[in-house]
């Protein structure tokens, strides 16, 4: 047993050197180190690549289809939310894919019956150009006082083609509020 070049403890058997378990001939420890090394810098500068460009800050490159397969991410701030006359909606981005937006809606109160209201009549997606878009389904099962459910609407093509700001959604009629808007920056 003996101190490498590193200052590890080594064998060396016919000119190959086991160290930790791992067999490699003298020759190429340096150029391991190396490869290591280079390895870990590439790694730390994609990583801060990814960091500093933003999750959140979707360029038009992020809200197209990529490479065909029909996902949009969603924005930073996925989730949104509007509280009037006594009810709080919360209202997540949950997925894009296939054509259609999908959003995870809940409501809670103590003095509404929520059970009263379809979503699929009251709600509309609307892009900066002010075009609206209807729900495709609304599936929300019996709640009171607490309901929650999937809102899916068909994708915006002024989003499919990275040429719209920001998404509203907006709602209409819920505990006596005439409309809540609530926005999603792309």
């Amino acid at each position: 047993m003996s101190a490498g070049p590193c200052g590890a403890n080594h064998e060396s058997v016919n000119g190959v050197v086991a160290l930790r378990g791992v067999a490699v001939k003298r020759g190429c420890m340096k150029a391991l180190n190396k490869s290591a090394l280079f390895a870990a810098l590439v790694f730390a500068g994609l990583v801060f690549s990814s960091c500093s460009s933003g999750y959140g800050a979707l360029s038009q490159a992020a809200t197209t289809s990529q490479a065909g397969s029909g996902t949009i991410r969603p924005p930073a701030k996925a989730t949104q939310i509007s509280e009037g006359g006594s009810v709080t909606i919360s209202v997540q981005w949950a997925k894009a894919e296939n054509g259609q937006l999908t959003f995870e809606v809940s409501m809670n109160t103590h003095s509404v019956n929520l059970e009263a209201y379809d979503f699929r009549q009251l709600a509309a997606l609307r892009d900066d150009g002010g075009k609206e878009f209807a729900p495709t389904s609304w599936a929300a099962p019996g709640g009171g006082h607490h309901r929650s459910g999937t809102l899916t609407f068909p994708v915006p093509p002024s989003v499919e083609q990275g040429q719209t700001k920001y998404l509203e959604m907006t709602i209409r009629g819920v505990a006596g509020v005439p409309e809540r808007v609530l926005r999603w920056e792309l």
